[in-house]
């Protein structure tokens, strides 16, 4: 069985978030890119366990789809047609 794995290349990010990242890291023994997959991994888990969140993400999935026209087009046909008319 194949592992993949994704690569992540952020920018811009703020000077204070770098280096409360990098401190944070320190303190753990980690490598900040190690540090950076913890917190990702843990915000995962926080969000995906809460069933507050769940509540409104239900909800406003419910309003959208309410607010479309039956004939309306797919969003992912929308993103097709226009990445292929470039």
């Amino acid at each position: 069985m194949e592992l993949f794995v994704a690569t992540l290349y952020i920018r811009n990010v703020p000077l204070d978030v770098y280096d409360e990242l990098r401190r944070s890291a320190l303190a753990n023994g980690r490598s900040l890119n190690a540090e950076v997959i913890t917190r990702l991994q843990g915000e995962k888990r926080e969000w995906r366990g809460d069933p507050e969140w769940w509540a409104r993400f239900e909800a406003r999935r419910a309003r959208m789809q309410a607010a479309l026209k039956p004939d309306s087009p797919r969003p992912e046909n929308l993103i097709r047609d226009d990445r292929d008319n470039r």
